[in-house]
């Protein structure tokens, strides 16, 4: 184990992963604003597992490519924004 992770709560620190993920989708309103709303869950006929695939895949790539981190909370993001029209749009 590694003793910088030995005393840290997971749960604990949902509160501080959130506080990030919130900064991801207020700048990423500022620059797409509420697009994600013009995209259902069949999108150009993809549905949006597929499209959230293909996005992480490019988050991939770029890392092989490039060795760029994972944007872990635009993962967290786009997966919000998943799972919110998956239960709006299912209601």
């Amino acid at each position: 184990m590694d003793e910088k992770l030995k005393n840290v709560n997971l749960i604990k620190e949902l509160d501080f992963t959130f506080v990030d993920v919130e900064k991801q989708l207020i700048q990423d309103e500022e620059r797409w604003g509420e697009t994600w709303k013009e995209r259902g869950l069949v999108h150009n006929e993809e549905t949006q597992e597929v499209r959230w695939f293909y996005k992480m895949q490019e988050y991939f790539d770029a890392y092989i490519k490039d060795g760029q981190p994972i944007p872990w909370t635009k993962v967290m993001g786009e997966a919000h924004i998943c799972l919110v029209r998956q239960k709006k749009l299912s209601e």
